[in-house]
């Protein structure tokens, strides 16, 4: 009856024995698994420091040369993707490594700093191609130089104060405060310009003809101001459209038809007497139709 006994109790001595020398091994294998995700994340962190100097002069070469103001001219948003793409993949926080924060190097802070100042600069330059192509959508062609405001863009014949406000309002929330912000303000001017010259001459259109037949507003007066503004309307679409209504005006009232040239004015003024000043009166540039409106 002993001896059963005690080869049992042996038998249970052995097997713990083995689950203790098991445990043993099993914790000495986590520990070395935890050894090896500390040590390969700490090598990751420090090549993802030349990682980040290496972006560093990327997103720098997204500007012109020598500024950090003015986009480079040929920019896409394939290198802004290509950058951002490569930033996410900087690792640097202890749990994306599943390892303790104090067993990351001493330097990771830093790189961590690092990446979310090159993040911030990234979605700058993207908030600022944005704002460019949506300024760009405006005009029938895009605007010629970002650096110093051109006058020379013509809008679209869709465009609406909705469009126009809504890159107002994206650079109100971008709080971009900078010489580029002032001039894309100003193309916008340019625009709200030529399309407030638009609304006026259809207002003007919809008082001095109704169904086809001229109003008692169809005065001599009123004819040339509104033939003056015409003229100076960019979208020749839109100035084509206006002129046709322009010539039932301008038939009605006996003065024959308008050309929709460039030098409709010209032929406007051989037109009537040089006698009448009226038509000079009333001329004024678009320059000066843009300092009225602001």
């Amino acid at each position: 009856m002993g001896r059963p006994l005690a080869k049992g109790l042996a038998v249970v001595a052995v097997g713990i024995g083995a689950l203790g020398i098991c445990y043993i091994g099993y914790r000495a294998d986590k520990t070395h698994q935890y050894e090896q995700r500390v040590q390969y994340a700490n090598s990751t962190i420090a090549k993802s420091q030349e990682q980040l100097v290496t972006l560093t002069k990327t997103i720098d070469s997204f500007y012109q040369e020598g500024q950090s103001i003015f986009l480079r001219e040929n920019l896409t948003e394939s290198e802004l993707a290509a950058v951002r793409g490569k930033l996410e993949s900087v690792k640097v926080d202890a749990e994306e490594y599943h390892i303790q924060a104090e067993d990351l190097t001493d330097d990771a802070g830093g790189i961590q700093e690092t990446k979310d100042a090159l993040v911030k600069k990234v979605n700058l330059v993207n908030d600022k191609l944005t704002i460019q192509e949506k300024t760009n959508n405006l005009f029938e062609n895009p605007v010629s130089s970002w650096q110093k405001p051109v006058n020379d863009v013509v809008i679209k014949k869709d465009i609406s104060d909705e469009s126009i406000g809504e890159i107002r309002e994206t650079l109100k929330l971008s709080t971009l405060a900078d010489q580029w912000q002032k001039n894309i303000t100003e193309y916008l001017d340019f625009a709200d310009a030529q399309l407030t010259r638009i609304k006026e001459i259809e207002t003007t259109l919809g008082e001095l003809l109704k169904d086809g037949q001229i109003t008692e507003n169809a005065t001599y007066d009123n004819y040339i101001a509104l033939a003056d503004s015409i003229s100076q309307v960019r979208n020749e679409a839109k100035k084509a459209d206006f002129t046709t209504s322009l010539n039932i005006i301008s038939e009605q009232l006996g003065y024959g038809s308008v050309s929709t040239s460039e030098d409709n004015e010209s032929e406007s003024e051989e037109t009537y007497s040089e006698d009448d000043t009226s038509y000079e009166d009333e001329t004024y540039t678009e320059d000066e139709y843009t300092e009225d409106y602001e």
